[in-house]
């Protein structure tokens, strides 16, 4: 017995251990976004009259960001509101519906499942107050004019109806009316507009960042240069479509529309709709004005315009005494210096294209300003310790010169440091200055591939226009050679189509996206970019129909579409000491972006 209560025992305390709960393995992730398994009033119903619609799903759902991720079309004035109720989402209506209209609700990834947070994409439910379901449609893609890809924020596109294009509004339909439907590009720029009634239509594409369906003032657009008539929509399987200019009574009543009416995205089904074609482009209208003007230091002041000066711009000084200035890259900006260095207030007038500007600079001296340097040197050299062969070496002046208008005496030593002889050569200064003097100049002196030199220009040799002399100024650099460099050679063909007198403007870009070169085609032409570091390079091209050598955005209200720019279908790997030979006709044979 007392064997058989010890089996016993074992067996209670086996048993107890084995009940106890532990961590259950689970099955896979859920991976598949929730399924539809009805809707009320079903997709599709005509003659609609209710203030709300529900969609049942298979598992718990929520609703996700409603305000961007939820369209509809067209528009309502009073949002409506998105909430769940048991495994279904709850619309109400809150908007008087219009007669005989076609609304379509557009959830793009506004519906996700419960746990997982799985995105049912692109889910579009539709119905209609009248007798039928329209179904006409417009698609397309909407890509960046400049780069040809997708735009990197959202692109709304807006469909205004003809009728809605009144001879009063006419191209301002787009600042002041709601757009008779809506929808939004995918992260691909692709678009659908689904449901539309017959007829010719307005296309808008634009960066809506404040979400009024209008076109303001610095939102980049895009849009076609004619009306588009809408065609029909391909039907999905299981699905019949009619058009509502033929839709008889008999063929009303076996309409239906699945709930997946806009899910299908077989080839086939979009190949028989024409795809439209966007560019997206900015166009800044900024007027010229100074953005900021300044004393930093005494005799001293810098201006900074929002536009390039044009050469018919003028800088002129009020109080009467003589200044010197001059244009900063881009001619974007200008420093000035006044002829008494101890100036501290200064009264300009600076004239452009609708620009008439006085200027009243002030120097507020501050106790923690830093001493200028005592070893600083009033000239430095631009280039490094590598200096390319084929380029010219030029020293700066940190205040402009007043005894520099001519090529100096052969004042610089040249110290050649692989056989340490001595040359010398004079200076040529650029005269960049008004009324006179200058900043820059080039040493007149060739130096030899792969050669290391030291170069002294002595102090004293010219003066300011404060009549101080430079400082000594001494500094190394070494010549590279031939062979460090490539060169890429070009064929260029222009557009058959294209007047002997618009240009076409070859762009050569290096692997950091930033502008190598640039070249002016008026002909068919052989164009070399030489001297080229080892880089992986891609062509671009625009054609320049207004000639400003610049490319030109789109503007709605001038209609003119950007400047087509055309891109050369292979990188351009080049190598040191390689020439690369390529053929390439702009605009013929590849595809506009």
């Amino acid at each position: 017995m007392k064997r058989l209560a010890l089996i016993l025992s074992l067996g209670l305390l086996l048993a107890a251990s084995c009940a106890k709960p532990g961590t259950l393995s689970g099955g896979p992730k859920d991976e598949l976004p929730p399924v539809i398994l009805g809707t009320e009033p079903r997709n599709g119903t005509t003659h609609f009259s209710a203030n709300e619609f529900v969609i049942n799903f298979d598992e718990y759902v929520s609703v996700r960001d409603a305000e961007n991720n939820i369209l509809v079309s067209p528009p309502m004035k009073h949002k409506p509101e998105y909430s769940t109720r048991g495994r279904g989402i709850v619309v109400r209506l809150r908007d008087t519906l219009r007669e005989n209209t076609t609304y379509l609700f557009q959830f793009k990834e506004g519906i996700a499942d419960f746990n997982e947070g799985n995105i049912l994409n692109s889910f579009e439910y539709v119905f209609s107050t009248g007798d039928v379901i329209d179904s006409m449609t417009l698609r397309g893609t909407v890509l960046d004019a400049f780069s040809g890809k997708p735009h990197e924020e959202p692109v709304s596109v807006l469909a205004f109806a003809e009728e809605q294009m009144a001879d009063s509004i006419g191209d301002s339909v787009v600042a002041k009316v709601q757009p008779m439907y809506m929808t939004r590009c995918d992260k691909e720029g692709r678009f659908t507009l689904n449901h539309l009634r017959q007829g010719r239509y307005l296309l808008l594409a634009l960066e809506d960042a404040n979400k009024d369906l209008h076109f303001d003032a610095g939102e980049p657009v895009g849009f076609l240069d004619t009306l588009i008539l809408a065609t029909r929509m391909p039907a999905p399987p299981d699905t019949i479509h009619r058009d509502t200019a033929t839709l008889d009574s008999a063929a009303r009543d076996s309409l239906r529309i699945a709930d997946s009416i806009a899910i299908a995205k077989a080839d086939s089904i979009t190949a028989a709709v024409p795809q439209l074609s966007i560019h997206l482009s900015l166009l800044k209208k900024e007027a010229q004005r100074v953005l900021k003007s300044e004393m930093p230091r005494q005799g001293f002041c810098e201006i900074s315009l929002a536009l390039p000066l044009s050469d018919s711009s003028q800088l002129v000084s009020l109080d009467g005494s003589p200044i010197y200035f001059k244009y900063e890259p881009h001619r974007d900006t200008l420093h000035v210096w006044t002829a008494n260095p101890a100036a501290d207030s200064l009264t300009l007038l600076l004239t452009d294209t609708n620009l008439h500007d006085t200027l009243s600079l002030r120097y507020r001296s501050k106790a923690k300003t830093k001493a200028p340097s005592s070893k600083e040197s009033s000239l430095k050299c631009l280039s490094g310790t590598s200096h390319p062969y084929f380029d010219t070496l030029w020293i700066v002046s940190s205040k402009p010169l007043s005894n520099s208008d001519t090529v100096t005496d052969s004042i610089v030593s040249v110290f050649c440091l692989s056989d340490s002889t001595t040359t010398r050569c004079p200076i040529k200064w650029k005269n960049d200055i008004l009324p006179q003097g200058s900043t820059r100049a080039m040493l007149l002196f060739d130096g030899k591939q792969g050669e290391k030199y030291k170069i002294t220009i002595p102090d004293n040799q010219f003066n300011d226009i404060y009549g101080k002399g430079n400082d000594t100024l001494v500094f190394s650099t070494e010549y590279t050679k031939a062979e460090q460099y490539g060169n890429i050679i070009l064929t260029i063909s222009r557009p058959d189509s294209l007047a002997d007198s618009v240009p076409v403007i070859i762009e050569l870009i290096n692997s950091s996206d930033k502008l190598v070169n640039q070249h002016k085609l008026l002909t068919d032409e052989k164009v070399t970019f030489s001297h080229l570091k080892g880089d992986k390079y891609s062509l671009r091209a625009f054609i320049d129909y207004n000639g400003d050598g610049l490319w030109t955005p789109g503007d709605y209200y001038a209609h003119r579409q950007p400047e087509p720019i055309f891109r050369f279908e292979k990188v351009l790997e080049l190598r040191e000491n390689w020439d690369m030979e390529e053929k390439w006709a702009p605009g013929a044979g590849i595809s506009e972006l």
